[in-house]
């Protein structure tokens, strides 16, 4: 059932398309994100890449983020957005796939981790597949024990009762952006749910039923099914919470959670279950050893495990045990529930066992000595920088950009000046270029308009990193705002074009991607993302016997759309005057003649 040997799988693996299908749409939610991991998954999604490398190749990667421009919507708890550890002019182009959002109730967050994704198989008249992905994991690096749930599905006639609050949820989402959200956003919502409302899916396992709630949104109650026995999973937990659940179960037979988590409950909680336990030191981390790039250490898996009846049920999802999740409902989350035959899919006594979930648990010893009070300063700091980023995230900021020679000037303007108390310094750059051109922007406390500095037009976003640091303590904060820009460069998406594009190797490899030729040996433009020229050292990109011209001469009679999409790319080069680098003369006399050949098709 929750075997941690069985079926690991990766982020990158759960979202490309299936054999015989390609992408068409998707929509995810997550509370936080890390611009880095998001990367990594264009060309798993668009390209159907199954390699597990957390970068991909640049050109491949442009390639990617171009085919998902309006069809790919990540909405993102509005203070989420985490600063990325490098810098990458290629964040530029996520400005339209994220959308921050925003719980309606006071100190909520956006908590759920789904996703929902359509993929077609072309050139057939074949329903959609539809896949959706219940998580316990963000977008991020994160190296912790997780669940997910993966399920598949096509459209009927029939309507799914249980996927009912997942399609409001679906439909809902564009009017909980802090943010104008654009038509094409809202129709792909929209469409996403109507056609989640007559899936019927493929059930996992041997379980027989599914079904979905959404917590925190409307005003809809969400109570476990009464039960003989549970187990409760879930990193955070609260007092309030675990005597809630008592009351829909006979008995919890065990708790499973961090053990800073279960060091803070009261002594009394723990009469509540019959056992408690944490991860064991050995399943903290890969070999034992841990190390700071983890986003969350040890346990960060949310479910709860019911039997009755012989039956048995697994909530799974992105719900804490905690007061804020289940009884506030202050938090949006998503839960998926699955029920099956305890003898077909198991039970709480086979998932404890040593085979399963039980060999990577340690039974909790409480200590005997009073816990260590929280320092009131430091707790205190912590509220002021929890206050000061919502402060912030709904300041109405924006960047405006203003011609300033071959480059641009940026400036952080707000509605009305930014209070933030408890908040002694406050720094601000844009996440395309690296920490060391941070602007200090306490001036935003007495005006509306400060400067973030002078930069390149490859380098001008509306993704703009944050640090905030706290009067008392000196605790400091880190965040990524996607701010609306005024007076964007109209040539800035063609000028990360040609930083990546930057010469006839990566040319005619762009070409061959464009025409579907992915295999062959690329080289490695990273250091062209890094500052570097793109020149000297490296080996060639291909072979002189790479059939480009056969590729071009199939697309002509098969794809045509293929040929428009590199119509455009030459343009770009021919528009800028910067053709002797990059595009090789041979091929310029060659695709005169398609060009010619298009004209007369199109006649």
């Amino acid at each position: 059932m929750l075997d941690p040997n069985d079926a690991r799988s990766l982020y990158t693996n759960a979202v490309c398309p299936p054999p015989g299908y390609i992408f068409d749409q998707a929509i995810a939610t997550t509370y936080t994100l890390d611009p880095t991991t998001l990367l990594s998954l264009p060309t798993h999604l668009v390209l159907a890449e199954r390699s597990s490398k957390e970068m991909p190749d640049p050109i491949k990667l442009l390639e990617s983020l171009r085919r998902l421009s309006n069809r790919f919507s990540i909405y993102v708890d509005h203070t989420g957005i985490k600063v990325p550890s490098t810098k990458n002019p290629l964040y530029g182009m996520l400005e339209t796939i994220l959308i921050p959002v925003r719980a309606r109730k006071e100190r909520g967050v956006f908590h759920p981790k789904l996703w929902v994704l359509r993929f077609v198989q072309p050139d057939t008249e074949e329903p959609p597949l539809i896949r959706v992905l219940v998580l316990s994991r963000n977008i991020t690096y994160d190296r912790s024990w997780d669940i997910s749930l993966q399920l598949e599905g096509k459209p009927g006639r029939n309507i799914n009762a249980g996927n009912k609050e997942l399609v409001e949820f679906l439909q809902a989402l564009p009017t909980m952006s802090t943010q104008q959200v654009t038509d094409a956003q809202k129709q792909q919502a929209e469409k996403l749910a109507d056609q989640i409302r007559k899936t019927q899916w493929e059930m996992p396992g041997d379980f027989d039923s599914v079904n979905f709630s959404v917590l925190g949104h409307k005003r809809r109650v969400w109570e476990p099914p009464e039960s003989k026995r549970m187990v409760v999973i879930s990193p955070f937990i609260t007092d309030s919470a675990i005597d809630w659940l008592r009351g829909f179960t006979d008995e919890i037979v065990a708790v499973v959670s961090r053990l800073d988590e279960l060091n803070n409950l009261r002594s009394d909680t723990f009469t509540r279950a019959s056992n408690w336990y944490t991860l064991d030191e050995s399943a903290e981390s890969e070999n034992g050893e841990v190390t700071e790039e983890h986003d969350t250490l040890g346990l960060h898996a949310k479910a709860y495990i019911l039997e009755k009846g012989g039956r048995t049920t697994v909530i799974i999802g992105s719900a804490n045990a905690t007061s804020a999740a289940l009884l506030e409902r202050k938090n949006i989350e998503v839960l998926t529930k699955l029920s099956g035959r305890k003898g077909q899919v198991g039970g709480i006594d086979k998932l404890l066992s040593d085979n399963e979930l039980g060999q990577i648990l340690s039974p909790y010893v409480r200590s005997t000595e009073s816990s260590v009070k929280k320092d009131e300063e430091e707790v205190a700091a912590q509220k002021s920088l929890d206050e000061a980023k919502t402060l912030l995230a709904v300041a109405g900021l924006k960047v405006v950009c203003q011609a300033d020679g071959n480059a641009w000037q940026l400036y952080l303007t707000a509605s009305d000046p930014v209070a933030l108390p408890g908040i002694s310094s406050i720094k601000a750059w844009p996440i395309t270029v690296s920490d060391d051109r941070a602007e200090d922007i306490s001036a935003l406390e007495n005006k509306r308009n400060v400067v973030l500095g002078k930069y390149a037009t490859e380098s001008v976003t509306g993704l703009i990193a944050f640090v905030l640091e706290t009067k008392n303590k000196k605790i400091s904060a880190r965040m990524v705002l996607n701010l609306p820009v005024e007076g964007l460069p109209e040539n800035r998406d063609e000028a990360i074009f040609k930083l990546v594009v930057n010469n006839r190797e990566g040319f005619l490899r762009y070409l061959l991607l464009l025409l579907g030729e992915t295999e062959g040996s690329f080289i490695d433009t990273g250091n062209v993302l890094n500052g570097g020229n793109g020149n000297g050292g490296w080996r060639p990109a291909f072979s002189d016997d790479k059939p480009l011209l056969e590729e071009l001469v199939r697309a002509f009679s098969r794809h045509p759309e293929k040929l428009k999409d590199i119509k455009a790319i030459v343009s770009r080069f021919l528009k800028e005057n910067t053709t002797s680098n990059i595009i090789p003369e041979d091929f310029l006399k060659v695709w005169d003649v398609f060009e010619q050949a298009m004209k007369e098709v199109e006649s």
